[in-house]
């Protein structure tokens, strides 16, 4: 990484930003705290004197710009294109001038809305229009003209609807109601009714009519002849509109195709905008000159002096590599870069945490063994084809391109170990074993499973000792339990083990015992070994009782720890022998069926199970060896992920 800070006039910082936003190229940083650290020191000459005295009145870039109103006119487009099904060419172009945009959008938008309006105006009166010709069809029996409803003076004619038992209980207070009711359409669960009310009883007939779950159906005024007739014309003018409706929609339809590429573009100058403003809101001003940080990727770092040479050296920059900032306060961030073989393993570290700037990369020590260690909990050669193809139909089906790829590799692994076993679909009869048959040689596979978890822990130690010298941690990387006495002691009890195994004794107890004490002594004495080192008065930071405490404790816990963290491979080689162990226990169900059609679905199903179940299991198990035994040794995670600000066009 390295930290770029760039200086120019006002009137090229829109245009940077926005060629910066489609790269894709930097995570900005607050540009106030790079400049008050001190990193943001630009060298005096005649080019630059003028941003140099112009720093004086420098203060933090705040936009005028209000994108809510805009945005949601383009959204209102976006979905009336995805609403008539319009797919277009992937569109890249984009507006860099934000007023022009404005004048696009807003003429597009308003030609828009003009058809939109007459289509909502036909829809509204086609749904009056509905409910009209709904009203009169509870009056088809109905032989007075439609005038007459409405040609009284003090009566008022109303129709209604309500349901069936509350009907009952107006018929039975039918003189406690000033007005008078006239069934007119009867159904199973409703009735609809007229009423002729006074208008000076109006008030108080409504609220009873209210009070009974009465619900008013209106009735139009402007229409004369019998309520059959009307019904007629009011159909015939729901066609009409309905014809209008189709007409201007088909208007409206072209329109949207028209204008794709203006309104895609349109959206992709908004998109470019909010990203600019996001790179901006870091960035500091003048009225003059901006002031602008960030972090580049050294991969980076040419595509960026090309996109620099467009504005004719009226930018200046300054570069800084991450181990030259002087500012401690802020934190590279980390870019990780792996080939397509180990990427989709990215997603496993990541869950566990980013890794830190100055830390080793752990995926492919990570995808190796973790590979290694599925393969040989679950190996079978006809179940790891199955996971290979489920892996495949992932990454380029479902375009879960992580899952997918890691299930590839793990089946790989799986049908790998299945030939070493002879094992087909849980089967050890179809092919013989190239290397052991698990359940054969139990102890082989357990003491095996035990010296592949040392070797792991062995290349473990290495790495977290590296980590802790580049970060240059002595008091880790020298002597922790993780650092090099840590790794002196593990190292000698494995040769002392063995050499008691084989009967060759390398060396007498009495100095096994003195370089185990030693190796102790380097944990238990840390702290004050580093200090001493590093030079410091200080030997102790906290007392040397309460270090030597906690210390002490340390010095317990790394003797339980290597010998928990060495025993719990020996689960690879249990999970071996639980595989073959689960598919007998469904072959001699199967057997037991004397049924060739059951044999075969009891086989199957067991297949299905193990397949689902263990793989599962031992997906989860090699997941916990990975974060639990190993990443304890070297890997902290502490990071945090490059996320430069880059538009996405749609």
């Amino acid at each position: 990484m390295h930290m770029i800070n760039l200086v120019g006039v006002m009137s090229d910082f829109d245009e940077l930003t926005k060629m910066l936003a489609i790269g894709g190229y930097m995570q900005p940083v607050n540009a106030l705290q790079e400049i008050n650290s001190s990193d943001f020191v630009l060298k005096t000459s005649n080019d630059n004197i003028e941003a140099l005295m112009d720093v004086n009145y420098i203060r933090p870039y705040v936009s005028d710009k209000d994108y809510n109103i805009s945005l949601k006119h383009i959204t209102i487009l976006e979905e009336a294109q995805n609403l008539i099904g319009i797919k277009g060419e992937y569109i890249k172009e984009t507006i860099f001038d934000f007023d022009t945009s404005q004048k696009e959008l807003s003429k597009v938008y308003d030609e828009y809305m003009v058809m939109n309006k007459k289509i909502e105006e036909l829809q509204e009166k086609e749904e009056y229009l509905k409910n009209t010709y709904e009203a009169l069809g509870f009056l088809k029996n109905v032989t007075v003209p439609m005038e007459e409803f409405t040609a009284t003076e003090n009566f008022r004619v109303d129709l209604y609807k309500v349901p069936q038992q509350n009907m009952v209980k107006l018929k039975a207070n039918y003189e406690n109601i000033p007005s008078i009711i006239k069934s007119v359409y009867t159904q199973d669960d409703f009735v609809i009714f007229l009423s002729f009310t006074p208008l000076l009883l109006l008030t108080e007939t409504e609220r009873i009519f209210k009070s009974a779950n009465c619900e008013k159906i209106l009735v139009p005024d402007h229409y004369i002849g019998l309520p059959k007739d009307v019904a007629v014309i009011i159909r015939s003018e729901i066609n009409e509109i309905q014809k209008s409706m189709i007409k201007i929609q088909v208007e409206l339809n072209v329109f949207l195709r028209a204008n794709y590429r203006s309104i895609k573009n349109i959206t992709n100058s908004y998109e470019l905008e909010q990203k600019s403003e996001e790179i901006k809101k870091s960035a500091a001003c003048t009225n003059e000159f901006f002031y602008l940080s960030g972090w580049i990727p050294r991969s980076f770092m040419e595509s960026l002096d090309t996109l620099l040479l467009s504005f004719d050296e009226r930018i200046l920059i300054i570069r800084k590599k991450a181990n030259e900032i002087t500012n401690k306060a802020i934190t590279p961030p980390t870019m990780i870069l792996n080939n397509r073989l180990f990427k989709p393993f990215e997603s496993m570290v990541l869950m566990y945490g980013v890794p830190s700037y100055d830390e080793i990369d752990p995926t492919i020590f990570l995808a190796i063994t973790y590979t290694i260690m599925f393969g040989a909990m679950f190996g079978d050669a006809g179940q790891g084809l199955v996971i290979l193809l489920a892996g495949f139909l992932l990454k380029n089906k479902a375009r879960r391109v992580n899952l997918g790829g890691v299930l590839e590799t793990l089946g790989i692994s799986s049908i790998v170990f299945g030939f070493l076993y002879g094992s087909v679909f849980g089967s050890e009869t179809v092919i013989n074993a190239l290397l052991i048959r698990p359940m054969e040689n139990i102890n082989d596979v357990l003491i095996g499973a035990i010296i592949f978890g040392c070797g792991f822990l062995i290349v473990g130690f290495i790495l977290g000792i590296t980590n802790s010298l580049r970060r240059k941690d002595i008091e880790r990387g020298l002597f922790g339990k993780e650092g090099l006495a840590g790794f002196m002691f593990y190292i000698g009890v494995i040769i002392l083990i063995v050499s008691i195994i084989y009967k060759k004794p390398l060396l007498p107890i009495a100095i096994w015992i003195i370089y185990f004490i030693f190796c102790l002594l380097l944990i238990l004495l840390k702290q004050p070994l580093a200090n001493i080192i590093k030079g410091n008065k200080i030997l102790f930071e906290e007392g040397a009782k309460d270090y030597f405490i906690e210390s002490g404790f340390e010095v317990v816990e790394t003797l339980l720890s290597m010998f928990s963290n060495t025993l719990s491979f020996i689960r690879v080689g249990a999970f071996a022998l639980n595989h073959v162990g689960l598919f007998v226990a469904f072959a001699s169900m199967a057997s037991m069926t004397k049924n060739g059609t059951a044999s075969v679905l009891i086989l199957i199903l067991g297949n299905i199970v193990i397949i689902a179940l263990e793989g599962l299991i031992v997906f989860i198990q090699g997941l916990r060896l990975q974060y639990y035994e190993l990443f304890s040794k070297y890997y902290e995670g502490a990071g945090a992920s490059f996320e430069p600000v880059k538009v996405k066009f749609k």
